[in-house]
């Protein structure tokens, strides 16, 4: 790990004195450029790719919004490179978009890939946007000019713990993936919201999304005692967690995260039967009207609809940046960034708002339940506690 973090230094370092047509001095304060450049810099391939293939809202977004002229009359177009769900290979990515004019950047949806090559952006004063919701992307530990468009992951846990406890929910038990941020900090948020209100933590188990077998780790639970599971993972690993869960004839409730999203991981999963996740909300039943028209419009257009929840978080990136180049007449990074700062913001996942000291925002969370094989919206959580994030 430390020879991976060197290699990444010496990438942005290198990486750090390369021009870039993209540059502020040609994209002043003051004005719009003739023509605004999105950079995408988004996995293509790799274990990333259906999630960040949602930036396909995006672009759908954006053919609306130059179907009506523009931006005070300027076309947005689009520019993409491939990171290949490799943080090292973002920064490249990242190099590439900007060096090809990008004005803004769109990263990838989760936080290592995302915050690598945040220095390059922040150096280039260009506002970088994802769907990346976990700690580790946006301030502090990436620069002022990042900004997730994807509520709270440690909000999104608290909701799945809330809405377990409401099922009377006693003893829990933690299916942790270490892989990446991602199940660490879900299970972080899940267990101190749990244990605030009043439920106990049965046991844990710590996998990798990569182990084909979790044997030992079902026998853990077996043993506990548990009435249900949070399954901080996702898929492929977290499914066939789930698989061998169920082989197993455990039939316990399971929850997890939104990256359990859609029906492409359920492949093999004999019984579906409680299992239920968070979510910005599912094309299979909108959590509201304004979401439903928007699956609409992008079934439409081809766009496949699956992945819904970052489909929803990527369209609600694109909303924030056209809005704020709107109503700043600018592409500078720092006039961007104080316009997030200043006034929540519209979006189809709710009004977000952000501040110097936090540019992730929560939500009332849509709650689904895959027991048909689909998911079905069971209940909305608005998560009255919202962690900090500790390992």
């Amino acid at each position: 790990m430390a020879l991976r973090f060197a290699s990444l230094g010496l990438a942005l370092a290198l990486l750090a004195g390369c021009g870039s047509s993209g540059d502020a001095a040609e994209s002043p304060s003051g004005g719009l450029p003739s023509e605004i450049v999105i950079g995408a810099a988004i996995a293509k391939t790799g274990y990333m790719a259906p999630y960040d293939a949602t930036f396909a809202a995006v672009e759908q977004l954006i053919e609306e919004t130059n179907a009506r002229g523009g931006i005070d009359g300027r076309k947005v177009r689009v520019i993409q490179s491939d990171t290949r769900s490799d943080p090292q290979q973002a920064v490249l990515a990242v190099q590439e978009v900007i060096e090809d004019g990008a004005d803004v950047l769109v990263l990838s949806g989760e936080a290592l890939n995302a915050a690598a090559p945040s220095p390059l952006a922040e150096e280039h004063n260009l506002l970088n946007i994802s769907n990346a919701n976990e700690p580790g992307f946006g301030p502090p530990t990436t620069g002022r000019l990042s900004f997730s468009s994807y509520p709270s992951l440690l909000s999104e846990g608290s909701a799945g713990a809330y809405f377990m406890r409401s099922r009377g929910i006693e003893r829990l038990f933690l299916f942790r993936d270490t892989s990446l941020i991602y199940g660490r900090a879900y299970c972080s948020a899940f267990e101190q919201t749990w244990e605030k209100l009043g439920g106990t933590i049965a046991g844990s188990a710590d996998f990798e999304n990569n182990d084909e077998s979790v044997a030992s780790q079902v026998s853990e639970l077996r043993g506990a005692g548990a009435d249900a599971v949070a399954m901080c993972s996702y898929p492929p690993g977290g499914a066939a967690a789930i698989k061998q869960i169920r082989a197993a004839g455990i039939d316990v409730p399971i929850v997890g995260p939104a990256g359990f999203d859609g029906t492409f991981w359920l492949k093999g999963i004999p019984d579906t039967t409680g299992i239920y996740a968070t979510s910005n909300g599912s094309a299979y039943d909108p959590p509201d009207e304004a979401t439903a028209k928007l699956f609409e419009s992008l079934e439409r257009a081809g766009v496949d609809t699956d992945v819904s929840s970052s489909l929803l978080g990527a369209y609600a990136g694109g909303q924030l940046i056209l809005d704020t180049i709107e109503e700043t007449d600018s592409v500078d990074g720092d006039v961007l960034a104080d316009a997030l700062e200043a006034r929540p913001h519209k979006t189809i996942v709710g009004r977000l708002r952000y501040t110097p000291d936090s540019h992730h925002t929560t939500r009332i969370w849509p709650i689904y339940d895959y027991s048909s094989g689909e998911p079905k919206l069971v209940a909305k959580i608005n998560p009255r506690f919202v962690p900090e994030y500790g390992e």
